[in-house]
């Protein structure tokens, strides 16, 4: 009768320890939130052609003004667009000055430059990204038109 009661003291103890130290299982972690990528582009067309889209693009700035750099295929493709003002990327239609080398266009051995001056649209500006777009006129080649779209373009 003792060696039964041993037992089932022990027995007791196994059970009473394993349940009083069998941790609390934690509640799972809330999931990890997927950042948002931003993807940047810079798409045109040339006399209402096809869209072409650029390898690379940005907005810069420095004591001559505000302007966008966007490349396709290296130099074999370049716009160079630039408007007065430093840091000048609020929401509105900003001015590329014909006089002033607002606007230039290089595809392979032909420059192209605006007619008159021309406004480039921003239409979204936050945390140094910027978006818009323009239509211009252009002369230099076989291209008289040239319409744009750029989405969220960083600063560079």
């Amino acid at each position: 009768m003792k060696k039964a009661i041993r037992s089932s003291a022990a027995f007791l103890l196994i059970v009473s320890l394993t349940i009083f130290s069998c941790k609390k299982k934690e509640d799972d972690p809330a999931p990890a939130t997927t950042p948002v990528v931003v993807t940047s582009s810079f798409t045109w067309q040339e006399n209402s052609g096809s869209v072409i889209t650029a390898d690379s693009a940005f907005w810069t700035t420095g004591s001559w003004g505000t302007g966008i750099r966007a490349y396709k295929g290296g130099m074999a493709n370049f716009f160079e667009l630039n408007w007065a003002t430093q840091n000048n990327t609020s929401v509105g239609a900003k001015t590329m000055e014909m006089a002033n080398y607002g606007f230039t266009f290089l595809k392979g051995s032909d420059t192209y430059n605006i007619t008159a001056d021309e406004n480039i649209n921003i239409t979204a500006s936050a945390n140094n990204i910027i978006s818009g777009n323009f239509n211009v006129d252009v002369t230099g080649g076989s291209i008289t038109n040239i319409t744009a779209t750029f989405k969220a373009l960083p600063k560079k």
